[in-house]
């Protein structure tokens, strides 16, 4: 075993289990490069988890059930380059042509609208004017999110790609991250703002894809990300 965890209740996505992106990011910060994480089922919070080491990477698993698996991978994701001026517009689950069939938890550690900054990373997705299928948000950093060396720790920069994009690909329908594959390609002091920005990639039946990217102040292309969302019963997830 690499390391007992406890992804405490202020990690929450859903009301009940673990942030997505956060929970692949305790994960993957024990692999170099890129990496791929997937989630075989909602993580539980409050819980002591054991990160152990394998052949093909780390899995996460409570006692002798599995419940994520990371592993190096490749990744061949094309980032938009950041709108300039970036001029953002409504809420994407209000756009035109979305289902609306599902609200999205106040109480998520990323995206809730119910949290406060630094508690919650308060990346609230806007639909971006002029560019189609595209969302940003403005994300405050703070030193809460920092690891020794003041950088973000790679769990929060995780949990920062996580939840835009499903504003991009499945805005207003009930989903779950299923799978992440991720590049972190520079450092990211935690102190000021950077810019998340999620786009759809598609999907069919219950699958959809998109991608993620972070942007330092500086126009510094942070880190990419492509995910893969699953769409679920809402009843099952519902608090």
């Amino acid at each position: 075993m690499i390391e007992q965890v406890t992804i405490d209740a202020r990690y929450k996505g859903p009301p009940n289990s673990g942030n997505g992106g956060y929970s692949c990011g305790v994960m993957a910060r024990h692999l170099d490069g890129i990496v791929e994480a997937s989630l075989r089922l909602p993580p539980p919070l409050d819980t002591p988890l054991e990160i152990v080491a394998t052949d093909e990477g780390v899995v996460m698993q409570h006692g002798e059930t599995l419940v994520g698996i990371a592993k190096p991978a490749t990744l061949d994701l094309d980032v938009p380059v950041l709108p300039d001026p970036l001029v953002l517009g409504g809420d994407p689950v209000d756009a035109p042509g979305r289902p609306k069939k599902f609200t999205p938890f106040g109480t998520c550690f990323v995206c809730g609208h119910d949290r406060t900054h630094p508690d919650g990373l308060c990346i609230h997705s806007k639909l971006v004017e002029g560019h189609e299928g595209l969302v940003a948000s403005q994300w405050g950093l703070d030193g809460d999110y920092a690891d020794e060396s003041g950088n973000v720790a790679p769990e929060f920069i995780w949990s920062a790609l996580d939840c835009p994009g499903y504003f991009a690909c499945a805005a207003g329908e009930a989903a779950l991250l299923g799978r992440l594959t991720a590049e972190v390609l520079a450092p990211l002091k935690a102190e000021g703002e950077a810019t998340v920005i999620a786009w759809d990639l598609g999907g069919t039946g219950r699958k959809r894809k998109c991608g993620t990217a972070i942007y330092a102040s500086d126009g510094t292309l942070v880190a990419k990300a492509e995910g893969l969302w699953i769409i679920v019963d809402p009843e099952k997830i519902k608090a």
